[in-house]
């Protein structure tokens, strides 16, 4: 019975002492690779000091005056045709389009910018609403409350203003031409 200890606990007391030394010596393998690889790294670094490219006029190789090809990207208004990165903004309209198409496109963008503000601006009122009607019917006296429910009034007033502006723009939207599609699309074949 004592023999069977002694070599349950013996066996790996000697496996231990075998392999311990081999992980160490592993491990300062690696540790001396690694810093190794450091120095290296840093030796290879301050030999090779790249010279910094400094950007002139010269090697810019972007003509005077043409600032638009140099920026990056144009800002756009939604519903407005897209203009080519060469800078044709400030061009000349086509001949193919006349300055009523253009006054129609201009009106329909103010349009669609107006009934924009207006929801937003209703958006603003309806959250201002719900605020005031929970605080005003959260106060137990709520019915003794007149300024409050003016107040209530007036905004429930406001908002049906808007709400009727919005359906009149809408309605001026509609009423515009719809925009002409381009002449160069072609009809279906039969």
């Amino acid at each position: 019975m004592f023999r069977r200890t002694t070599l349950r606990f013996a066996l790996p007391v000697v496996l231990s002492a075998t392999l311990l030394p081999a992980v160490a010596f592993a491990q300062s393998q690696d540790t001396q690779s690694v810093a190794e690889a450091a120095r290296r790294a840093r030796a290879q670094k301050k030999n090779s000091e790249k010279s910094a490219k400094v950007i002139t006029d010269d090697n810019l190789n972007v003509k005077k005056g043409d600032v638009q090809s140099a920026a990056a990207e144009q800002l756009r208004i939604p519903g407005t045709p897209e203009t080519p990165a060469g800078g044709a903004a400030n061009a000349p309209a086509q001949s193919s389009k006349t300055s009523s198409e253009d006054d129609a496109r201009k009106e329909r963008v103010a349009l669609k910018e107006k009934i924009k503000d207006a929801l937003s601006d209703l958006d603003l009122l309806q959250r201002e609403y719900q605020l005031d009607q929970d605080s005003f019917y959260s106060s137990p006296d709520y019915a003794k409350n007149t300024a409050g429910k003016q107040k209530l009034d007036g905004i429930k007033q406001q908002i049906s203003d808007k709400q009727q502006e919005i359906e009149q723009l809408k309605a001026k939207l509609a009423a515009l031409p719809a925009p002409q599609e381009s002449s160069t699309t072609e009809s279906p074949r039969s």
